[in-house]
């Protein structure tokens, strides 16, 4: 699987993570330290319009506020379409792509879109009970882009938690979220 179709996959599960969350449940408490069901997506919406913007060449900051409002699936839909033709243009997938954390090269920012996407749809499906299914093969792609750069850099900020030992025999989304520092 490509991913502009992981992407694809995953911010359908987005809506349909959000179309089935009650009001109380956005004030929830999320796996992500400090933050409750809002505020993981409006993190999550937030880096989808950094992305986005600086695809089409435009700095921005992933902190972009309040982005969900008063309805989730309306902001959920915008944000996903704007990502994702942002990465259909051409030449999405060629030099580099220079955020507040850094500069990486376009298929590799194009992988952290990827990966905030997937693991928050974790965080959101954890905090609310819901199921979520993640494609093993979009589990396994980002697992092997994260094993291959210093996630340390990401730790050192805060982006993500000390990796949770998980056995090797668990399944990879359980391995994935374990070296993002969640306890599957």
């Amino acid at each position: 699987m490509d991913v502009i179709s992981a992407l694809e996959q995953s911010y359908d599960q987005t809506a349909k993570l959000v179309a089935r969350l009650t009001p109380a449940e956005l004030d929830a408490p999320s796996p992500c330290a400090g933050w409750d069901v809002r505020a993981t997506l409006n993190h999550m919406l937030g880096a989808t319009w950094m992305f986005t913007l600086v695809n089409q060449g435009q700095a921005a900051d992933e902190d972009a506020g309040d982005v969900i409002g008063d309805d989730a699936r309306l902001a959920v839909t915008a944000a996903a379409k704007e990502n994702l033709a942002s990465w259909r243009q051409p030449g999405a997938f060629e030099g580099d792509r220079s955020y507040v954390f850094g500069t990486f090269p376009a298929t590799g920012a194009a992988m952290l879109n990827l990966g905030e996407v997937v693991v928050h749809n974790w965080d959101v499906a954890k905090a609310t009970g819901q199921e979520l299914v993640i494609d093993p093969a979009v589990g396994q792609m980002i697992y092997d882009w994260g094993v291959s750069i210093p996630l340390d850099d990401f730790r050192d900020h805060g982006a993500f938690g000390p990796e949770v030992a998980v056995p090797a025999s668990a399944s990879i989304v359980d391995r994935l979220v374990g070296l993002l520092g969640r306890q599957p």
